[in-house]
Formats: C-alpha cells, structure tokens, sequence
C-alpha cells in the first residue's frame, strides 16, 4: 500500500504537483462572411484589413472589366476588383469595400455586406478537391448555422489579375 501511494506521489511531483486533464485544443479559423450580389461568401479574417464604404471609384481605361477602378484611401491607390462580374458577368452597384492585407499590393475587393465574423474548427472546412477551372476561385465550403459558404480563394484571384495584367 504504501509503495503505491510513493509512486502516486512521484508521479504528482514529476507533473508540478497537479494532476493534467487530457486536454484536445482544436484549431479554430476567423472567416468574414461577406455578402455579394446576394450570395453569401467566406474570406479569412486575417485577409482583410479594413472595411470601407462611400468613397467614389476611379474609372481606369484598357483593363479587364472586373477591376471597377481605383479608390483613395489614404493617399494611396487601391485597386477595386468586382466579382460579381467574374462569377455572373455582370457589375456589382455598391460602394462598400474589403482593403485586402497585402505586403506586394494595393487591392480591394467591391462587395454588399459584411454580415458577421465566425470562428469554426479548422475541420469544419470542407476542401473541394475537384481540379476544375470555376472550382478554383473556392477553397471549399463552411457551414455555420447550417447554411453552406464558399470561401474564396483570393490567391486564384490574384492569378487571374497577374495573368490578364499582363496579356494587356
């Protein structure tokens, strides 16, 4: 009996004194969801740097027609990107802009609403594993409140933008 309790007592101490739980720590990711021409898509939280509205777009001749322009924020041109025209070619009517965290690049992107910030498991992204061209732009899908998202993929944004730039 009293070898177990020595045991139990070096094994208190070997863990500073108190007993650990197992504890599961499950990753969680912040996602915008943002509304787009009513349609509901996610973003990660930490993509986006603020959010802006009011502030007229500068046209900018002899570029692909999903970039709507330029705004001013701050001394500093932002590049306007609508993709309610890459998805449903068709020009989004708004003023309310995602400054995007960029280190290369000045962009934003043109959208309706911001409607909420959600926290879920990282394994509650359901990843689209499907090569197809349209499935780029989506990283895959998440359902807060049983409603599926996309979430998009602005890197393929950004390659599309890279790629039309400089056919120009």
């Amino acid at each position: 009996m009293q070898n177990q309790d020595l045991l139990k007592k070096i094994e208190e101490t070997h863990d500073g004194g108190r007993k650990q739980d197992n504890v599961v720590v499950i990753p969680l990711l912040k996602y915008m969801i943002i509304n787009i021409h009513d349609h509901k898509y996610a973003l990660h939280a930490d993509d986006v740097r603020e959010i802006i509205g009011g502030i007229p777009t500068f046209y900018v001749p002899f570029t692909p027609p999903y970039i709507r322009g330029f705004i001013n924020r701050h001394g500093e041109p932002y590049t306007v990107i609508d993709l309610t025209v890459i998805f449903e070619r068709e020009n989004l009517d708004s003023n309310t802009y995602l400054i995007l965290k960029r280190d290369d690049d000045h962009l934003s992107l043109l959208i309706s609403d911001v409607l909420e910030i959600v926290k879920i498991p990282e394994s509650d992204l359901h990843k689209i594993t499907s090569k197809a061209q349209d499935d780029d732009y989506f990283l895959g899908s998440i359902s807060p409140q049983e409603e599926e998202i996309f979430v998009l993929n602005l890197e393929s944004v950004l390659k599309k933008l890279e790629a039309d730039l400089g056919a120009v």
